[in-house]
């Protein structure tokens, strides 16, 4: 736990924050994970220079640069930004590669969506441009489409399903309807796009159309643009309705395999992760018009969205005629991957996605520019005379917003190298929307993570990062963890997220089990994926002054050159039963709240061989660790490799060379993205399907796996806590 600082202390730090020197100084008496004190000490000199590089003027730069324009994947103004990114690689004195992929991609040729009753009326599929707000203009903007979002014309009644999960299909059956020949009207939320376009796909949809309800990040949630961060009435959330939880990356080559020269490909009939029927993303302006309109009754409480009246649920009142064309077909993508050779044969892979549907200033850009500051830093470490002892790959990915395909394609042409050699994959997705820290990643990357916040110096409120982070993270614990009144609670453990789907991570992970991380600055964000989400809005609302941007690159550098640098790879598993353990309780919590309301259920899933295993996980976890403290206290540099390979390899262990059910893209046998959330993440992602559909033989089945997989990470763990 932080000790409490004095309150004149405090008050001095909020006037004066720290400065990345005297951060590193404080942090000093602990060395990093992975470090003897020599190394670290013979580092420090790099650390400061890391630290002090990056400005928010730069960050203010690149920002302007890499937004001057919409850059959807598979254009010319895409292509664009990829030089102008590998231009400054080169410029910070990096080793500079351009690896391009021919992918199947869309791009609309035609969309357009008619209210045809009660009245006819064309529906907007653009955006109101904003006086002061140069870049909300139409210019070079495509039209609202949906990524991988399928060809065709369709016309028919709407009916409103909510959110479209499948319980809210199941709740519309039990009022006698069903979107069957149906436009389905959802609002996005709850889950990805492409399973909301599933769904209703699978119930027998002709089209689906998806709005953003004020209520979830509208004007329920704060002033709206321009006057405040929130989504206007005419902004429209574009996106990919690839089934993410399916398997990510170019849907003509599945099954693990590359989109390289030559590479065997199906076509879109055969694409079983893309819809078949055709959709469109609208403005909740545009579906206020469609929602006044519906008949039916009345829409359950839960249901009801933040315009100003009454939903119903139809149908009746209100249908649409729809057509969507598209040109799609094979088109050209470019991964930008600059190296820092190291003087082993490890590897440690950061990446950020450059491709956006629109300018694109927060997601991805906030997280281009704090790398390209970050790569600046390390670069200026380089030529101070910085000799990382892992090869590091900076990583700009391309098409990441249709499915992430860029990083999905390299990482499956590069499979071999990483599952030997790579110790982490890093990831900066979007890097700033505000001021609050937050991280999602696989436990043996904690202390990693916790220790770089610790050294960077939070810029408006004092102190550091990491401490901010870990007081507001225990508040939100303090509010939401039940108080036991029979037995000690159990102390309060900071933790990372657990990683779903929706970023470049997750090839990594799920697929190759490599430990990944993700993190940035979060705030009030109401614009993502629509023309708004650019300079003006993150120059007014998101980060004026570019210090979160300046932030992020220093946290980003500085994880980054730590991960390269340590004498033994800084993976550390005290911390990974406990999480595994708390996810397991989570899973055992919901079948009790299911039991309460199904007793005549027979599902009856017994817990004790993977309680068992997670114990026996936790206790080889420990064993690890100590070991590797030992090591380092030593300085047996000779078996610091050995250590660092068998570190390396645990992650692998949880994989199954057979994948989930139904997915066999997706490895991991204790993380994954939900099967119906796409976004969200399952641990125990087999378990938890089980679980959802009561199904006793498939939870037998699938927790026999997963114990394996637990088993084989505990000896692997074993086998480094013999190293001697």
């Amino acid at each position: 736990m932080r000790t409490p600082r004095r309150w004149s202390a405090l008050i001095l730090l909020v006037a004066f924050p720290l400065s990345p020197s005297l951060a590193l100084a404080q942090s000093a008496t602990k060395t990093p994970a992975g470090y003897t004190r020599a190394t670290a000490d013979a580092n420090a000199p790099f650390e400061k220079i890391l630290l002090d590089t990056p400005t928010p003027e730069n960050a203010r730069r690149w920002l302007v640069q890499l937004t001057e324009e919409p850059h959807v994947a598979g254009t010319p103004a895409e292509k664009k930004v990829a030089d102008w990114v590998a231009g400054k690689m080169k410029e910070f004195g990096l080793e500079v590669e351009t690896v391009k992929y021919d992918v199947f991609l869309n791009h609309p040729r035609h969309v357009s969506l008619r209210m045809i009753e009660p009245r006819v009326e064309e529906l907007s599929l653009m955006e109101d441009n904003v006086p002061q707000d140069k870049d909300s203009t139409s210019r070079g903007q495509f039209p609202a489409f949906h990524g991988y979002g399928a060809s065709g014309k369709a016309s028919g009644q709407i009916i409103y399903v909510n959110y479209g999960s499948p319980a809210d299909h199941e709740r519309l059956k039990t009022m006698g309807l069903s979107v069957e020949g149906k436009v389905a009207l959802v609002r996005y939320g709850g889950a990805f796009r492409g399973l909301k376009v599933k769904e209703a796909q699978d119930r027998g949809a002709v089209g689906v159309v998806i709005f953003s309800d004020p209520a979830d990040d509208g004007y329920m949630r704060g002033d709206i643009y321009p006057d405040g961060p929130m989504r206007p009435p005419s902004a429209i959330q574009r996106g990919s309705v690839q089934y993410l939880s399916v398997q990510p990356g170019d849907p003509s080559t599945p099954g693990g395999l590359p989109s390289t020269a030559g590479a065997r490909r199906i076509t879109r009939d055969q694409m079983n992760n893309v819809p078949k029927i055709p959709s469109l993303p609208i403005s909740y302006r545009e579906a206020e018009k469609l929602l006044r309109q519906l008949g039916g009754s009345r829409v359950p409480n839960d249901w009801q969205g933040g315009l100003p009246f009454a939903y119903h649920v139809g149908p009746g009142g209100a249908a649409v005629e729809m057509d969507v064309q598209m040109d799609e077909g094979l088109k050209p993508i470019y991964n930008i991957i600059a190296k820092i050779q190291g003087t082993t044969d490890q590897v440690v892979v950061v990446g950020n996605h450059r491709d956006a549907w629109t300018p694109g200033a927060v997601d991805p850009n906030s997280g281009t520019a704090a790398m390209l500051e970050a790569a600046r830093g390390l670069g200026a470490a380089v030529k101070a005379g910085w000799k990382p002892k892992r090869t590091i790959l900076l990583c700009s990915w391309d098409a990441e917003e249709y499915g992430l395909v860029g990083s999905t394609e390299w990482a499956e042409e590069n499979a071999s190298m990483l599952q030997s050699k790579a110790v982490a994959y890093l990831n900066m997705d979007v890097a700033v929307t505000g001021p609050n820290f937050g991280s999602g990643g696989t436990p043996s990357l904690r202390d990693a993570v916790r220790e770089a916040v610790g050294v960077i110096p939070e810029p408006r409120k004092g102190g550091t990062v990491g401490e901010i982070w870990e007081q507001r993270t225990k508040a939100a614990w303090a509010a939401a963890e039940p108080v036991n009144l029979d037995r000690k609670d159990a102390p309060f453990e900071l933790q990372l997220g657990r990683l779903g789907s929706g970023s470049d991570y997750t090839a990594f992970i799920d697929h190759l089990g490599i430990p990944s991380v993700d993190g940035g600055f979060g705030g009030d964000y109401g614009v993502y994926h629509s023309v708004y989400d650019n300079f003006f809005w993150m120059s007014r609302f998101g980060d004026p002054e570019f210090l979160y941007h300046q932030a992020a690159a220093r946290y980003l550098g500085l994880l980054t050159m730590r991960t390269a640098t340590a004498d033994i790879a800084p993976l550390r598993f005290s911390n990974y039963g406990h999480a595994m353990k708390e996810d397991l309780d989570e899973i055992r919590t919901d079948v009790v709240r299911r039991a309460r309301t199904d007793r005549t259920s027979a599902f009856n899933p017994d817990f004790s061989a993977l309680l068992k295993a997670v114990s026996d996980l936790d206790a080889a976890g420990r064993a690890a660790d100590a070991a590797t403290e030992a090591l380092l206290i030593s300085g047996n540099a000779a078996a610091f490799a050995k250590m660092s390979d068998a570190l390396n390899q645990v992650e692998r262990a949880f994989l199954n060379k057979e994948g989930l059910p139904g997915r066999p893209w997706f490895k991991h046998q204790l993380i994954g993205p939900g099967l119906t959330t796409g976004y969200a993440p399952w641990p125990f992602p087999a378990l938890r399907e089980a679980v959802e559909n009561k199904d006793q033989a498939m939870f037998e089945t699938e927790s026999r796996k997963a114990v394996a997989a637990l088993d084989a990470g505990a000896t692997k763990l074993r086998a480094a806590a013999a190293i001697r």
